[in-house]
Parts: structure tokens; sequence; C-alpha cells
């Protein structure tokens, strides 16, 4: 089967599922997934290809129509096969997403999730493999209603919905839009902003959901509402903080971080580093806390690597190399581990790739060439790896532009590498006409408009 490609709004939820799935491939855990029928069958084709590879193939049902008369029953025979499930590598893909607007159905997706509800005990007992539940886009307020208990112990929910024909499809994608996205939506939707103003509304804030709120950031961040987004950020870093005061349990402490990082964020794009190196450098403290208490999880170091990276990030921007290269060859040092304990999983070969293009980066200010060269040319070895692998997605492709081009920088500069990244970018405008950075990156790849601010480093992790 050729590799399957999606634009790059899409890509994004496949890669944070994908992730997922093979961070948390042993043990219980419950992905919601709300999605119209196409992409949802595209997004588990796509994540079955690659899982695949990895002996881990998805455990895919889909209900059929008797599901409708017996949705109960259904519930009871998935609890009963737990044991089965969980025997093997997969995570269980399990459908019920069909028919989203007949009453029949929808009335036995409620008794399904009910049910479930109250067979959350004997799931989290005997069920040691990631279920993912595929529900329809629309179903997201009735489960959580419905379903409170399984819904306050998902590991992850997410949306995708058909794009309408209505001008808003991005020719030569697949047609899939995520929730929270900013790539193939109209033009000022906020999905995840406008659901964190209704959490907020609700006089249910302490109960909101923060992935809502860090995904509202990207956002708002993302359509040019950097005051907007600083008020979401605070407003999650204060509840983050109240959690953790009544409970300082792993979870807490991570959404903590994660929280701080949004601050960051919202405070590098307004600026202000001394603001940004403040929370950066708490969030790490908490990463490397979480790697102490975890025992050293992938998760938890992955965590502590991206935490590295944030403070080096701002140490570059102040020209403290000294400081950057410290915290960046630290965030390889964790790279290369987690590339030896996943067993080369394509995140954690990316995520090593940054690491070397960050360290790369440095060497380079500090003039020394040879070193820059040595790094740049293993992680651009480790960018051809991915493409070959995911078939050529958009953040392979510009992965591996970025990489050519820091190859082509290193005197004498490399013509033939730098035509290289330009021939990927053009393939990129070309299959993605609604992004708009990739014809400007070109422009500024031929000289037709400079862009002194784009920079050729790496893209974070």
């Amino acid at each position: 089967m050729a590799a399957l490609a999606l634009d790059a709004a899409t890509e994004r939820v496949a890669i944070n599922l994908l992730r997922h799935l093979e961070w948390q491939a042993d043990g219980f855990s419950l992905v919601f997934l709300f999605a119209d029928v196409g992409p949802s069958l595209q997004l588990a084709d796509w994540l079955d290809q690659r899982l695949v590879l990895q002996g881990r193939a998805l455990q895919r049902e889909e209900v059929r129509d008797h599901f409708v008369a017996a949705p109960e029953a259904t519930v009871d025979a998935l609890v009963a096969r737990c044991a089965a499930i969980s025997a093997r590598p997969g995570a269980s893909w399990f459908g019920l997403q069909r028919h989203p607007s007949d009453a029949r159905w929808n009335r036995a997706r409620s008794l399904f999730l009910a049910r479930l509800n109250e067979r959350r005990f004997l799931l989290e007992r005997d069920l040691s493999r990631p279920l993912v539940l595929v529900l329809p886009a629309d179903f997201r307020s009735e489960a959580r209603n419905i379903a409170p208990d399984i819904w306050h112990v998902r590991a992850l929910s997410e949306e995708l919905r058909s794009i309408a024909s209505s001008g808003r499809l991005i020719p030569g994608a697949p047609g899939l839009v995520t929730e929270g996205s900013t790539i193939g939506i109209e033009v000022g939707t906020l999905p995840a902003y406008t659901e964190w103003q209704r959490m907020q509304a609700s006089g249910k804030a302490a109960s909101a959901f923060l992935p809502t709120a860090w995904r509202a950031c990207e956002e708002l961040l993302a359509h040019g509402r950097p005051a907007d987004a600083e008020q979401v950020a605070a407003a999650a870093q204060l509840l983050a903080r109240r959690r953790v005061a009544q409970s300082p349990a792993p979870s807490a402490l991570r959404d903590l971080s994660v929280s701080l990082d949004n601050v960051g964020q919202v405070a590098r794009a307004q600026g202000d580093w001394s603001q940004a190196e403040a929370v950066y450098r708490e969030s790490l403290d908490l990463s490397r806390h979480l790697v102490e208490r975890l025992g050293g999880t992938p998760e938890a170091l992955r965590d502590l690597s991206v935490s590295l990276g944030n403070v080096g990030q701002v140490a570059r921007a102040q020209g403290d190399w000294s400081q950057a290269e410290a915290v960046y060859r630290e965030s390889l040092d964790l790279s290369r581990q987690l590339v030896e304990r996943l067993g080369g999983t394509p995140e954690a070969v990316r995520d090593l790739s940054v690491s070397l293009g960050n360290v790369g980066q440095v060497a380079q200010a500090q003039g020394d060439w040879s070193q820059a060269e040595a790094v740049y040319r293993e992680s651009l070895d480790l960018h051809r790896q991915l493409v070959e692998r995911l078939g050529g997605t958009p953040e392979a492709l510009e992965d591996m532009a970025s990489s050519l081009l820091n190859v082509a920088g290193v005197p004498p500069a490399n013509a033939a590498m730098r035509d290289e990244a330009i021939q990927l970018y053009e393939t990129l405008a070309s299959s993605f006409p609604g992004n708009p950075r990739y014809p400007k990156r070109l422009a500024s790849l031929r000289g037709d408009n400079p862009d002194p601010t784009q920079s050729e480093a790496e893209p974070a992790p």
C-alpha cells in the first residue's frame, strides 16, 4: 500500500495519536476520537501503516448494523474480550461513528457509553492496551455528559472533520481538518478558544480541560492575537497550580509544566525573554522532578528534553551560547537514549534530528564549522530516513528541506543541497497551496523577496 499523505493540520493530530499509541503501548489508556467517517478511516489507515512496521498493528473493529439493536450487549462483548485484546501487541480501535445523523444510532451510542461508563473498573483492570473509541464528530458533549467517569480518565481526545466543499478544501489534501488547527479552517474560526470560553462562562472553570487551553493558545498565536493568548495561558497556569496544590500527582505536575511552557511561548511571541526564561526554567525543574519520581519513563524523558530545548531557545536568543550549548547537549543525550529505548520510532528519530540541528546551530554561531557540519549531516541522514519511512508527509519534507539548508550553509557552500531544498519547497507549495509559508519560503530562497527573519534552524520538537 502506498504511504498516505495528510495535510499539515491533520498530520499534527495524527502524530499526536501515533505518539500516544507508541509510548503507551502497554497498560490501559482511553482515547476519544470524534470524527466524520471518511477522515476516521483515513486516519486509521495512516496509523496502521506505521504501527504495523513496529509489530503493533491496530486491532480494528467497526460496529455493524446489529449494534443498533443491542448496544449494551456490544459493551459486554467488548469487556469480555479484554484478555484476548491484551494478549496481542496493538491498540484496540473501536469504531462507532457510522450514521452520525441517524436517531436510532445516536440512541444506541448513548446506551453504549452509559453501559461502558458502568464497566470502567473492569476496563481498567482487564485491558492492558490503549482503547480508541471513535464517535461522530458532534458527539463530544454527549460523551462528556453520558459517561463522566470514563471521560475524566481519558488520556487523549481529538476531533477530525471533513472540510466542506465551499472554498475551505485544501487542494491536494485528503480533506481533513483537526480541532484547534490553523490550516484548512475558515479564517476567524477558533474552535479550541471558543470551547475554552464556553468552559469559563459555564461557571465550571475549575473542571476545565487544560489541553483545550493549550490548543487555544496555539490558535490565537497563529491568528496574531497574543494578548488573548496571554489571558488564556495565564488562566490555564493558575488552574494547573491550584490542582497541584490540591494533589501533587505526576499528572497534575506535568499539566503545570506544559501550562508554563504555553506562558513561555506567549512571552516569546511578545519579545518578553525575561518572562519566557523564568517560566521555562520552572517548567524544566518540574520535568527533572518528574523524571526522578517516575523513574525515567519515555514520556518524562521527552518532556525533559523539550524543556531543555525551550531554555536553549531563550539562551540562544540572548546570545548566551555557553548556556545554549549545555542544555542542547543534555537534550541531545536524552534524544539518543529515547531512540535506543523506543526502537527508533519516527517521533523519537525526529526529536533526535532536531536536537542535532540545535547543537549544530550553536557550533555554527561559535565558528566551529567542523562540529556543525558533523551534526548537520547526521541530522540530514535521519530526515532522509523519515521521508522514506513516512512516505513524504509535509512535516517530514519541510524538516528535510531545513536540514539540507543547514548543511548547504557550511563553507564551502553546497549548491546541490540548496537546490534540493528548493525542489522540496516547490513540491510542498504545489501540493499544499493553502499554506502560505511554502511560497514565502521559496521566494526567500530564490532571492525574489528575501525574508531576513526566516531562520534555517531546525524546528523545535
